[in-house]
Protein backbone atom coordinates (compact mmCIF):
# COMPACT_ATOMS: atom_id res chain seq x y z
CA UNK A 1 0.00 0.00 0.00
CA UNK A 2 2.93 2.75 0.94
CA UNK A 3 4.81 1.56 -2.26
CA UNK A 4 1.53 2.18 -4.20
CA UNK A 5 1.37 5.84 -2.45
CA UNK A 6 4.75 6.49 -3.40
CA UNK A 7 4.75 5.18 -6.84
CA UNK A 8 1.14 7.38 -7.50
CA UNK A 9 3.16 10.45 -5.49
CA UNK A 10 6.41 10.36 -8.00
CA UNK A 11 4.22 10.03 -11.61
CA UNK A 12 2.36 12.93 -9.55
CA UNK A 13 5.17 15.34 -9.28
CA UNK A 14 6.50 14.51 -12.75
CA UNK A 15 3.03 15.29 -14.11
CA UNK A 16 3.32 18.77 -12.45
CA UNK A 17 6.94 19.24 -13.35
CA UNK A 18 5.89 18.66 -17.37
CA UNK A 19 2.68 20.93 -17.19
CA UNK A 20 4.89 23.55 -15.42
CA UNK A 21 8.04 23.24 -18.02
CA UNK A 22 5.34 23.64 -20.77
CA UNK A 23 4.08 26.75 -19.87
CA UNK A 24 7.09 28.23 -18.42
CA UNK A 25 9.10 27.41 -21.90
CA UNK A 26 9.30 30.83 -23.12
CA UNK A 27 10.69 31.96 -19.61
CA UNK A 28 13.49 29.74 -19.64
CA UNK A 29 12.69 27.03 -17.08
CA UNK A 30 15.21 26.54 -14.65
CA UNK A 31 14.06 23.88 -12.34
CA UNK A 32 10.96 23.28 -9.51
CA UNK A 33 11.12 22.27 -5.82
CA UNK A 34 7.94 20.94 -4.07
CA UNK A 35 7.48 20.88 -0.01
CA UNK A 36 4.53 20.37 1.78
CA UNK A 37 4.03 23.28 4.46
CA UNK A 38 1.04 23.17 6.90
CA UNK A 39 -0.37 25.89 4.93
CA UNK A 40 -0.42 23.80 1.79
CA UNK A 41 2.09 23.31 -0.82
CA UNK A 42 4.88 25.26 -1.43
CA UNK A 43 6.61 25.30 -5.35
CA UNK A 44 9.27 27.45 -5.63
CA UNK A 45 9.95 27.92 -9.92
CA UNK A 46 13.90 29.12 -10.58
CA UNK A 47 13.01 30.49 -14.49
CA UNK A 48 15.45 33.06 -16.48
CA UNK A 49 12.93 35.87 -17.02
CA UNK A 50 10.42 35.98 -13.66
CA UNK A 51 8.42 38.59 -15.75
CA UNK A 52 7.43 36.05 -18.52
CA UNK A 53 5.83 33.88 -15.81
CA UNK A 54 4.17 36.57 -13.39
CA UNK A 55 2.37 37.91 -16.00
CA UNK A 56 0.30 40.91 -16.27
CA UNK A 57 -0.74 41.85 -12.40
CA UNK A 58 0.14 38.21 -11.80
CA UNK A 59 -2.04 36.33 -14.39
CA UNK A 60 -0.19 33.55 -15.68
CA UNK A 61 0.67 32.95 -12.07
CA UNK A 62 -2.65 32.93 -10.62
CA UNK A 63 -3.49 30.43 -13.97
CA UNK A 64 -0.92 27.97 -12.94
CA UNK A 65 -2.40 27.60 -9.45
CA UNK A 66 -5.69 27.34 -10.59
CA UNK A 67 -4.85 24.65 -12.83
CA UNK A 68 -2.63 22.81 -10.15
CA UNK A 69 -5.98 22.97 -7.98
CA UNK A 70 -8.26 21.44 -10.01
CA UNK A 71 -6.78 19.59 -12.50
CA UNK A 72 -3.71 18.44 -11.00
CA UNK A 73 -5.31 18.14 -7.34
CA UNK A 74 -2.74 19.80 -5.35
CA UNK A 75 -3.57 21.33 -1.76
CA UNK A 76 -2.98 24.84 -1.63
CA UNK A 77 -0.58 25.48 -4.14
CA UNK A 78 1.89 28.36 -3.30
CA UNK A 79 3.98 29.10 -6.00
CA UNK A 80 7.45 31.60 -5.58
CA UNK A 81 8.95 32.87 -8.89
CA UNK A 82 12.83 33.15 -8.27
CA UNK A 83 15.59 34.41 -10.91
CA UNK A 84 18.27 32.28 -11.74
CA UNK A 85 21.73 32.83 -10.25
CA UNK A 86 23.73 32.05 -13.38
CA UNK A 87 21.87 30.88 -16.42
CA UNK A 88 25.40 29.47 -17.99
CA UNK A 89 25.77 27.31 -14.69
CA UNK A 90 22.28 25.55 -14.88
CA UNK A 91 21.74 22.30 -16.72
CA UNK A 92 18.05 22.80 -17.74
CA UNK A 93 18.07 26.19 -19.55
CA UNK A 94 21.71 24.91 -21.50
CA UNK A 95 20.15 21.78 -22.40
CA UNK A 96 17.39 23.78 -23.89
CA UNK A 97 19.09 26.29 -25.25
CA UNK A 98 21.24 23.77 -27.51
CA UNK A 99 18.28 22.28 -28.41
CA UNK A 100 16.77 25.39 -29.95
CA UNK A 101 20.14 25.80 -31.93
CA UNK A 102 19.96 22.20 -33.32
CA UNK A 103 16.59 23.39 -34.50
CA UNK A 104 17.90 26.66 -35.79
CA UNK A 105 19.84 24.71 -37.98
CA UNK A 106 23.16 24.36 -36.14
CA UNK A 107 25.84 21.48 -36.37
CA UNK A 108 25.62 19.39 -32.69
CA UNK A 109 29.64 19.99 -32.58
CA UNK A 110 29.52 23.41 -32.91
CA UNK A 111 26.61 23.85 -30.34
CA UNK A 112 28.27 21.53 -28.28
CA UNK A 113 31.79 23.30 -28.38
CA UNK A 114 30.39 26.51 -27.98
CA UNK A 115 28.16 26.14 -24.93
CA UNK A 116 31.09 24.27 -22.85
CA UNK A 117 33.31 27.26 -23.52
CA UNK A 118 30.40 29.24 -21.96
CA UNK A 119 30.10 27.17 -19.39
CA UNK A 120 33.88 26.59 -18.38
CA UNK A 121 34.12 31.06 -18.53
CA UNK A 122 31.39 30.98 -15.82
CA UNK A 123 33.53 28.60 -13.64
CA UNK A 124 32.56 25.49 -13.18
CA UNK A 125 34.19 22.29 -11.87
CA UNK A 126 32.92 20.07 -13.92
CA UNK A 127 30.34 19.38 -17.02
CA UNK A 128 29.23 17.21 -19.30
CA UNK A 129 27.22 17.58 -22.65
CA UNK A 130 25.14 14.61 -24.33
CA UNK A 131 24.07 15.07 -27.83
CA UNK A 132 22.12 11.85 -29.03
CA UNK A 133 20.03 10.28 -31.54
CA UNK A 134 20.80 11.19 -35.50
CA UNK A 135 23.45 13.48 -35.10
CA UNK A 136 25.16 12.59 -38.64
CA UNK A 137 23.69 9.77 -40.36
CA UNK A 138 20.72 7.29 -40.53
CA UNK A 139 22.45 5.14 -37.46
CA UNK A 140 21.66 6.98 -33.73
CA UNK A 141 24.69 7.71 -31.58
CA UNK A 142 25.95 10.18 -29.52
CA UNK A 143 28.49 12.85 -28.49
CA UNK A 144 30.06 13.90 -25.56
CA UNK A 145 31.54 17.26 -25.05
CA UNK A 146 33.04 17.27 -21.05
CA UNK A 147 35.11 19.13 -18.87
CA UNK A 148 36.93 18.75 -14.88
CA UNK A 149 35.03 16.31 -12.57
CA UNK A 150 32.00 14.50 -13.51
CA UNK A 151 30.22 12.03 -10.54
CA UNK A 152 28.62 9.02 -12.32
CA UNK A 153 28.17 7.10 -9.04
CA UNK A 154 27.01 6.97 -5.10
CA UNK A 155 26.14 10.23 -3.10
CA UNK A 156 28.20 12.99 -5.23
CA UNK A 157 26.15 12.32 -8.65
CA UNK A 158 23.14 12.22 -6.63
CA UNK A 159 23.82 14.92 -4.78
CA UNK A 160 26.49 17.07 -6.46
CA UNK A 161 25.11 16.52 -9.63
CA UNK A 162 22.97 18.81 -11.45
CA UNK A 163 20.98 17.09 -14.28
CA UNK A 164 19.07 18.80 -17.35
CA UNK A 165 17.25 17.61 -20.37
CA UNK A 166 15.49 18.83 -23.61
CA UNK A 167 14.82 17.38 -26.71
CA UNK A 168 15.35 19.18 -30.29
CA UNK A 169 12.63 18.04 -32.97
CA UNK A 170 14.17 18.10 -36.61
CA UNK A 171 13.63 16.40 -39.64
CA UNK A 172 15.69 13.16 -38.92
CA UNK A 173 14.37 12.84 -35.60
CA UNK A 174 14.14 13.84 -31.84
CA UNK A 175 17.54 14.77 -30.94
CA UNK A 176 17.78 14.28 -26.58
CA UNK A 177 20.39 17.30 -24.91
CA UNK A 178 21.64 15.70 -21.54
CA UNK A 179 23.81 18.35 -19.27
CA UNK A 180 25.04 17.31 -16.22
CA UNK A 181 26.80 20.50 -13.70
CA UNK A 182 28.62 19.55 -10.52
CA UNK A 183 27.48 21.86 -8.13
CA UNK A 184 30.09 24.94 -7.29
CA UNK A 185 29.24 24.55 -3.31
CA UNK A 186 29.48 20.76 -3.41
CA UNK A 187 32.06 19.59 -1.27
CA UNK A 188 33.54 16.00 -2.63
CA UNK A 189 34.83 13.34 -0.73
CA UNK A 190 38.47 13.47 -1.77
CA UNK A 191 38.20 17.61 -1.13
CA UNK A 192 40.37 17.84 1.86
CA UNK A 193 41.08 21.57 3.07
CA UNK A 194 43.91 21.74 5.95
CA UNK A 195 43.84 24.96 8.23
CA UNK A 196 46.40 27.52 7.41
CA UNK A 197 47.13 26.92 11.77
CA UNK A 198 47.37 23.63 11.73
CA UNK A 199 50.49 23.86 8.63
CA UNK A 200 51.76 26.72 10.40
CA UNK A 201 52.28 24.52 13.35
CA UNK A 202 53.70 21.86 11.65
CA UNK A 203 56.15 24.04 9.66
CA UNK A 204 57.39 25.75 13.58
CA UNK A 205 57.61 22.14 14.68
CA UNK A 206 59.90 20.67 12.19
CA UNK A 207 61.88 24.20 12.23
CA UNK A 208 62.25 23.78 16.09
CA UNK A 209 63.15 20.16 15.65
CA UNK A 210 65.96 20.82 13.11
CA UNK A 211 67.37 23.14 15.32
CA UNK A 212 67.71 21.01 18.37
CA UNK A 213 69.12 18.45 15.92
CA UNK A 214 72.07 20.63 15.14
CA UNK A 215 73.07 21.71 18.72
CA UNK A 216 73.53 18.52 19.49
CA UNK A 217 75.42 17.34 16.19
CA UNK A 218 77.75 20.02 17.21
Amino acid sequence: MKERKFVAESVKKLLITEYIKRETDTAGFGGLEMRRTPFGTNLTLQVNKPGLVIGRHGSKVAEITDTLEKKYKVESPQIEVKEVDNPDLNPQIISKKIAISLEKGWAYRKAGNTTLRRIIDSGTRGVMIKIGGKISGERARSQKFMYGSIKYSGEPARSGMDNGFSAAKLKQGIIGVNVRILKNDYRLPDDIKIPDKIIKSTMEGKDGNKGETTEKNE
